[in-house]
Parts: C-alpha cells; structure tokens; sequence
C-alpha cells in the first residue's frame, strides 16, 4: 500500500512522550514495507517541533531517512490554492502533494479537520491513534 504521512502522526512517533500507536503504525510501515511518502514540509515541521521543545534533532532522522519527501512545486502550490474546504495553508500543502503525487494514496493523519476535507475530495484517511486498525 501507498502511504501519505501527515506531522500530527509523525511528531507522536518520533515525540519522547508520544503514542504508542503512531510508533506501532511507523514500525508496521516499515517492516511491511509499504511506501510512506511526504512533503518537504513534513520534514521542516518536525525540525520547528523538536528545536521549539529543545529535543534533539536526531530523534527525527530514522523517520525521515525512510520517507520519500516530496519538494514544493507550482502545480503543488496551485493545487492547495484550489482546495475549498476550510484547512489550514500548510494542510492543503500537504493534501496537494498527496493529489499531485499519488492521488490513491491514504493519508495517515491525526489532525480531525484535515481527515475531513481528505474526505471530502475522495482522499482514504487512516489514523492509527484512532481505536481502529488497518485494514488492507
């Protein structure tokens, strides 16, 4: 399966204090080894995230290094700007990029707005922190 991971899963499975689930979800990923891809943003979140809290930035490398990360482009940029639905500006970043690159993909994602208006434009969303599982 082809995965599009979202910073609200990510941050809790690289997080000291993050869920178990998320850290589940990853290992599973990457012991199946589905594809699990992503915008540069995810990336640049994480860093903001582990410098604001002080944490070192190494906690993110083994996710990162194991991600296909996706640069920004104009297509990308344009794609966002056409997305209707009320999300945040680097929310409809990321659901551009997953348009743009995989439009079947599944996005992995914790953030309940963003999931919305992943389902809204036909996008399968999965949360692993959810009390659900994977199905596939």
């Amino acid at each position: 399966m082809r995965y599009y991971l979202d910073s609200s899963v990510a941050l809790h499975a690289v997080l000291p204090k993050g869920d178990a689930q998320a850290v589940g979800w990853v290992r599973q990923a990457v012991e199946t080894r589905d594809q699990v891809f992503s915008s540069v943003l995810l990336r640049l979140e994480m860093i903001r995230t582990l410098r604001r809290e002080g944490l070192t930035l190494s906690l993110a490398e083994p996710l990162l290094a194991r991600l296909s990360l996706t640069r920004l482009t104009d297509p990308i940029v344009k794609a966002a700007e056409m997305i209707e639905r009320h999300v945040r500006a680097l929310d409809a970043l990321h659901l551009a990029t997953l348009i743009q690159v995989d439009p079947t993909a599944t996005l992995v994602s914790h953030d309940a707005r963003m999931a919305g208006v992943a389902g809204h434009l036909g996008i399968p969303v999965f949360d692993p922190m959810a009390d659900r599982r994977l199905e596939g």
